[in-house]
């Protein structure tokens, strides 16, 4: 995916400030990469799938009836991704949008009127990343994907004890004639030589009633990270 100019002259900042260290031989790479890697991508390559606003799914509904259906998780479904890199649980009835592409995984599943989403975007990152600048990074990336969202705010990462790092976020979307606060959480988890960005997100105060479903799809979620990006 080719970055728009705006995300390439962010992350070209990134590398310039250090907050992406330039990968050397594959033999003291800190990562613990595939025996046979396809999807390494050169830190001066001009294609990253670093993904950008268009890309992602991110949530923008079109005006709603009022008199639309509670906002509810009421079973949940297995889905694989046909690369075989992402086997997890999903919301039964949501629409499912796959906009991979070579070296990128990036699959969307929204609620029926835009009300909720979650999202899966896995790629390999342009330059080996530092553990203690994964949270800087993230906030770039994570600017990039969803910065353009109405009332964009974010809150500073939080490193997990499993080195998972966290961003919760909010914006506003239109449901029927009305501007609602959209939450949603962003958990970036690095796999091999992959990262992996997993976002749930959902109006307000819905997103707190759902939040025991996100956490169990989350939980439940397998990333073959050995696999290639195709």
């Amino acid at each position: 995916m080719f970055l728009s100019r705006r995300l390439l002259i962010l992350v070209l900042s990134a590398i310039a400030t250090g907050l992406f260290t330039a990968c050397g031989n594959s033999n003291t790479n800190n990562f613990s990469m595939p025996a046979i890697d396809t999807t390494k991508v050169s830190p001066t390559a001009t294609a990253s799938p670093i993904p950008t606003a268009a890309s992602t799914g991110s949530p923008n509904p079109a005006i709603a009836p009022a008199n639309l259906p509670e906002l509810e998780i009421k079973e949940l479904e297995p889905y694989k991704h046909r690369s075989g890199l992402l086997v997890m649980d999903v919301p039964k009835g949501w629409k499912v949008i796959d906009k991979s592409q070579t070296g990128e995984l990036l699959v969307t599943w929204n609620e029926q009127a835009g009300r909720a989403t979650i999202s899966v975007n896995i790629f390999v990152p342009p330059s080996e990343i530092a553990v203690n600048r994964l949270g800087d990074v993230f906030t770039v990336i994570l600017k990039g994907m969803y910065g353009n969202q109405p009332d964009f705010e974010m809150k500073s990462p939080v490193v997990e004890a499993t080195g998972n790092v966290v961003i919760e976020w909010t914006s506003t979307v239109d449901i029927g004639n009305k501007k609602v606060k959209f939450q949603a959480t962003s958990q970036l988890q690095r796999r091999n030589n992959k990262l992996v960005i997993l976002t749930f997100g959902a109006i307000t105060p819905k997103f707190a009633e759902l939040k025991d479903y996100f956490v169990k799809i989350s939980s439940n979620q397998v990333i073959n990270a050995e696999l290639p990006i195709p």
